[in-house]
């Protein structure tokens, strides 16, 4: 019989789902009392459900309770549409969760994606009551938390700037939050102040924002994440000491000074790649056949893959994404490689599509790719990805080294913290920011121009890097990291879940 009910509340974005999906089905292997709702906008929910379908778990525990228009026109705003939706569904599901009912207890714990829990957690605090704990689920590194979360309020410097007529300049309120948290300074504008990471690289104020898909996370997201940030009881964070010796104690003591619990519970990704490589296969013939061509001809390790995630990509910069495959194209020695198009904004030309195929040195997929069983296949060496966490965690739990392109949200963090010596993972791409980003980095010396040209020439210089004693370093580092990770899954990471399960 059930005694204790966890309900979770995620942003449709597959990026912040599939963690958290790891996570609930270990929970569940973890306290035979346990029973979990995922409650998350149609947009997601089909895929989330189909997701749980596959896997290994008590099926009778694990519900996903679907909301909003099932069928919903993708474009610019669809996020903000669907998370509209979302909090009018979870409004009304929560109220009926709150009374429980036969095998579904009153919620003991609700766990609330960063992104959108700050919309309803006062008003679901008020309806489940003060012995229901409430959580935040931050989908990245703990390094990122303080910045985005505590260090300052966006809100009251965006208010007191607002107050002063000089300091407004004519602007809106909303003008003065969106630069405020963009800044993310304590000011509202880049003045090349230095932002400090425990744990991770130092970078200039102007690098900690990637503006590739457009404008960054809106002040309203981040103001929100504040927000719910202040109302909860703790953090729960899929990362741990392995990945951040420094970062994880730092936050540790942080939240703790301010009453919160922070629960690190390791990397999460799909249980079968912790079996190592090979464990599963793509099955999309198309795929399967390039890898294990790939592997004939260029032997094992030898394939680039190439995605920038379910939500971003680099639309700003058309012609440096044309730039990469023109250089993939033209390497002396062949890089071969599969570039998946699994974003709504994800698009290339038709005939550099063909040239790619025609060229047989590449395979473009317009098609959504299984990327853990991708990544797991012996013909992957490497993978350049925007640095979304999801990504750098199946990654990592193969050994596979990163070159990083970030595109937005924290992603520019990550980038820093993963190529930052003496433990590097990543090789980190400079040439193709855009924007305010094009201003000097704390961690190159190259002047960075942000053009066709300039990205070309790094593009060459990093694939000539990565099959040399630069990329042997990187892939042992990563081998390296893959095995403390597998060990920290059955120690640190399940010790966190239980005492997860248990607040």
């Amino acid at each position: 019989m059930a005694t204790r009910h966890i309900v979770a509340m995620l942003l449709p974005a597959w990026g912040h789902t599939i963690g958290y999906l790891n996570a609930a089905i270990q929970m569940l292997s973890k306290d035979s009392g346990l029973v979990i709702t995922i409650v998350q906008h149609n947009l997601v929910a089909p895929k989330t459900t189909a997701e749980l379908a596959g896997r290994s778990h008590d099926k009778t525990r694990l519900r996903v309770l679907g909301v909003g228009d099932t069928r919903l026109d993708l474009g610019p705003a669809t996020l903000k549409v669907a998370t509209e939706q979302l909090v009018s569904g979870w409004m009304e599901n929560i109220a009926r969760m709150a009374q429980g009912s036969e095998g579904w207890p009153k919620p003991r714990s609700i766990h609330f994606d960063f992104a959108c829990g700050g919309l309803v957690v006062e008003a679901t605090k008020k309806i489940v009551g003060p012995a229901c704990k409430t959580l935040l689920w931050w989908s990245s590194l703990v390094v990122s938390m303080p910045a985005n979360l505590s260090n300052y309020d966006f809100v009251a410097i965006a208010h007191e700037i607002y107050a002063d007529e000089s300091r407004r300049s004519g602007r809106s309120l909303d003008d003065v939050l969106q630069q405020v948290a963009e800044a993310g300074n304590g000011t509202d504008e880049l003045s090349g102040l230095t932002l400090k990471y425990p744990g991770g690289p130092d970078m200039y104020d102007h690098e900690a924002h990637a503006y590739a898909s457009g404008r960054p996370l809106s002040a309203a997201m981040l103001t929100q994440a504040q927000t719910l940030a202040r109302a909860v009881d703790g953090y729960i964070v899929p990362s741990s000491t392995v990945l951040e010796p420094v970062g994880v104690p730092f936050c540790r003591e942080l939240y703790v000074k301010r009453g919160q619990e922070v629960f690190t519970i390791g990397t999460q990704v799909d249980e079968e790649c912790w079996n190592g490589g090979g464990a599963v296969e793509p099955s999309n013939e198309t795929v399967k056949a390039f890898l294990d061509s790939a592997v004939r001809e260029y032997g094992p390790k030898s394939v680039l893959y190439i995605s920038f995630g379910s939500v971003f990509f680099p639309v700003k910069t058309p012609r440096l994404v044309e730039a990469l495959i023109d250089v993939l194209l033209n390497l002396e020695l062949p890089f071969p490689f599969i570039f998946a198009l699994g974003a709504q904004m994800a698009s290339l030309p038709a005939p550099l599509i063909q040239r790619v195929h025609e060229s047989e040195k590449g395979l473009i997929c317009d098609f959504w790719v299984e990327q853990a069983a991708l990544l797991q296949h012996g013909a992957v060496g490497w993978f350049l990805t925007h640095g979304g966490f999801n990504s750098v965690s199946e990654s990592l739990t193969q050994g596979i080294p990163l070159i990083i392109w970030p595109v937005a949200a924290e992603q520019p963090v990550n980038a820093g913290f993963l190529s930052a010596e003496p433990n590097a993972v990543a090789i980190e791409l400079f040439q193709v920011r855009t924007g305010p980003q094009l201003g000097p980095s704390l961690r190159s010396d190259a002047k960075i121009a942000g053009t066709v040209l300039a990205a070309s020439e790094e593009f060459k210089a990093v694939f000539t890097a990565a099959r040399g004693s630069r990329g042997a370093l990187l892939q042992a580092n990563a081998g390296r990291m893959a095995r403390a990770l597998r060990e920290s899954h059955t120690t640190e990471g399940a010790e966190e879940l239980v005492r997860l399960t248990e607040f």
